[in-house]
């Protein structure tokens, strides 16, 4: 038996790379979860390996929509009211890294986590042999109009000055690559750093498979408590009633992280920001790409089981029951832009996912301040796809003391 242990709480994108990562390291390691491999946020993600999406979601321009979309219960933002003193605090912290200096900052920490996405991808991906569900496809982003497209114009610039460049093509040129696109489509852009995977599931099910295969363990149940023994946690206890010790301990729980975080005495500003999706697998229309549009957060891909529609941050916390009308409002939507969109029918999925969000658009990456042999991986809002074998490769290169290539304080659990 490897003297290297290291068990992970979370079986999703970011739990499942940390493992194999670990593992490619020399680590045994044992991954835990309630939820099978990649059933959680990493089921129904719209696929993206997003890495040019640099932007903090919340920036000046979103706060001055905010305001709007809060009055329309589909729009793209919404939190039920009465969920809101809850998440006041949260939109509070997001409103001061809205300030420009703070966005500024997080700009450069994301475009940190940009370098090498595809990179980390590909090396898990190859050796679970998966690496054909990468599609180096570049997303389009679609307008209505000139003044939307302009509207856009610093967005641009900063990814621009980070090395993401935006093509625009014409309402035609558009067309001529995906000819399901209307006529009302004013101009496109590529954007320059954004491909996509045919199934996110299949994604982390592949990782997961390969990680066994290696000797890894995971298990199904459920982490009620952390024990501790002097600095360090010794001991999980588990739903089942099991009790295991434990060596190194990473915490990957998505949008449940922070109630373990706490049991360690850390507090960390968490928000399950509930995405929806919907998948058409007799959808009409064929695109090559996953394609986004200005009027909307969100992104239609094409995938193996459909057209998959996702998008939308609903506030409601964990437990709220879904709104699936949200999902709905998603197809209405893109009908505008791909107008031989067929009609959900007997065979349309729809599905509600909670990504764990921070107020500051960044993941918390790194070592917990109070217990010596715990790492954290989670809060990876809308990025958790495109970031997650980045951030288990970082996680591993913290564990095992190698140095990393970027500077990862930006990601400490205690900054905020």
């Amino acid at each position: 038996m490897s003297h290297l242990n290291a068990t992970i709480i979370g079986a999703g994108i970011v739990g499942m790379s940390t493992a194999a990562f670990l593992q490619r390291s020399g680590y045994k390691v044992t991954v835990i979860d309630r939820l099978p491999p990649g059933q959680g946020c990493s089921f129904g993600n719209a696929g993206g390996l997003a890495f040019a999406e640099i932007t903090p979601t919340i920036h000046p321009k979103v706060l001055l929509k905010i305001p709007g979309w809060l009055m329309d219960p589909l729009g793209p933002l919404t939190i039920r009211w009465s969920y809101l003193p809850k998440a006041l605090p949260w939109f509070l912290a997001a409103g001061r890294n809205a300030m420009p200096h703070r966005v500024k900052q997080i700009t450069e920490a994301r475009a940190n986590l940009a370098l090498r996405v595809v990179a980390d991808f590909e090396t898990l991906l190859k050796a679970a042999g998966t690496a054909d569900l990468i599609k180096y496809q570049d997303t389009l982003r679609l307008y209505d109009n000139e003044h939307q497209f302009q509207s856009e114009a610093g967005e641009r610039e900063t990814k621009k000055s980070y090395g993401f460049e935006m093509k625009r093509l014409s309402g035609g040129e558009v067309r001529e690559l995906e000819p399901a696109i209307g006529t009302n489509v004013h101009c496109g852009v590529f954007h320059g750093g954004w491909y996509f995977v045919t199934n996110p599931e299949r994604v982390v099910t592949s990782i997961a498979a390969d990680v066994v295969k290696n000797g890894g363990v995971i298990l199904a149940d459920d982490v009620v408590s952390l024990e501790r023994t002097g600095n360090a946690v010794s001991h999980l206890q588990l739903k089942s009633g099991a009790r295991i010790a434990v060596d190194k301990l990473v915490v990957c729980a998505g949008a449940y992280s922070h109630l373990l975080a706490k049991q360690l005495g850390e507090r960390i500003p968490l928000e399950a920001e509930r995405g929806y999706h919907m998948v058409l697998p007799n959808s009409g229309v064929s695109l090559s790409r996953s394609i986004t549009y200005a009027r909307t957060p969100g992104a239609a891909t094409p995938m193996e089981m459909g057209l998959r529609l996702a998008g939308t941050d609903e506030f409601a916390g964990l437990d709220a029951e879904p709104n699936y009308a949200r999902a709905d409002r998603l197809w209405s939507l893109f009908k505008a832009v791909l107008p031989g969109l067929r009609e959900p029918d007997g065979t349309t999925t729809r599905w509600m996912g909670r990504r764990p969000g921070t107020p500051d658009s960044l993941p918390v990456i790194g070592p917990s301040k109070t217990a010596s042999n715990v790492w954290y991986g989670f809060g990876h809002g809308h990025m958790g796809l495109t970031w997650g074998p980045t951030t288990g490769r970082l996680i591993s290169e913290q564990i095992t003391g190698e140095r990393s290539n970027i500077d990862l304080s930006a990601y400490r659990a205690d900054r905020f």
